[in-house]
């Protein structure tokens, strides 16, 4: 009995490496993507304000030899700082980042650590989810998709884990 319990507890301890090393190989390809989506930041929001200025252009020639009020001015300028604001997904990137080291932590340190990781899966899924939506361009989407795609494989290993 004694040695079927040490086979039990050596196969589980197994497991667990095989699991971990999974999940270190899925939070090092998420943090990949996240690299990638640094950079397409700044291009998107570059981007739209190069679109916004065009369109203010056209607009204004339109309206030439009228006088536009402002008002009409500093309304348009808001509503492109706004849209800027909504693309940019640099907070979520960084949450996720922020997630990842979590579980690497927790998967360094061992222990009773399912609840607390199916927890932070749940976060990732959430921030990937916020990335997608908040995407203004395919390769951000793309990126989102792939995310999830990962999260989902953690998300079933997890669910193995105590």
């Amino acid at each position: 009995a004694e040695q079927a319990l040490d086979d039990l507890v050596a196969a589980r301890q197994r497991e667990g490496e095989r699991l971990a090393a999974m999940l270190q190989e899925r939070i090092a390809q998420l943090r990949e993507l996240a690299r990638l989506a640094v950079p397409l930041v700044p291009q998107l929001v570059e981007q739209q304000r190069q679109r916004f200025m065009e369109r203010w252009k056209e607009a204004m020639s339109l309206a030439e030899g009228a006088v536009v009020p402002e008002a009409a001015q500093d309304r348009a300028l808001t509503e492109a700082t706004a849209f800027a604001i909504r693309i940019d997904v640099a907070e979520e990137v960084t949450r996720l980042q922020s997630h990842l080291d979590e579980i690497a932590r927790l998967l360094k340190k061992g222990g009773e650590v399912g609840k607390r990781l199916d927890f932070l899966i749940q976060e990732l899924h959430r921030e990937a989810n916020t990335l997608g939506s908040k995407s203004a361009a395919m390769d951000l989407t793309r990126i989102s998709v792939d995310m999830k795609v990962l999260i989902e494989q953690m998300r079933e290993q997890v669910q193995n884990i105590e």
